[in-house]
């Protein structure tokens, strides 16, 4: 029979698996790649993530991943921009938004129309 966590267990057990507990030895790619995605909406905010979780973050490590286009910034969960691996971004960005994905720099709303207040 599967034991169940209780609440505390639970906590821990989440925040264990995000990199919070502890830091990890993986590399910023490896990192990044198993949280599936990193806050990144300010310009510092893509380091913050890392630097909490990766054991001594080299805050260049992650700028020549950004650089050489192996993690990248884009929005997903509710339209906030997230730091992803690019492998995990194809995958991420169809599933969250398929319009944008699908047809470049279409707004996905669609044409701006006047309100039809007619019945």
């Amino acid at each position: 029979m599967t034991e169940r966590l209780d609440a505390r267990a639970f906590n821990r057990a989440t925040l264990a698996r995000q990199f919070l507990l502890e830091r990890t030895d993986a590399s910023v790619h490896d990192a990044v790649g198993h949280l599936c995605g990193l806050q990144a909406q300010e310009p510092q905010e893509p380091f913050v993530g890392p630097w909490s979780r990766v054991s001594g973050f080299d805050p260049s490590e992650l700028s020549r991943l950004l650089e050489q286009r192996a993690v990248v910034r884009l929005h997903l969960m509710r339209r906030t921009v997230h730091l992803a691996t690019a492998e995990d971004a194809r995958h991420l960005q169809l599933r969250d938004d398929p319009a944008s994905t699908l047809h470049p720099g279409m707004d996905v709303r669609g044409p701006a129309r006047a309100p039809d207040f007619q019945p």
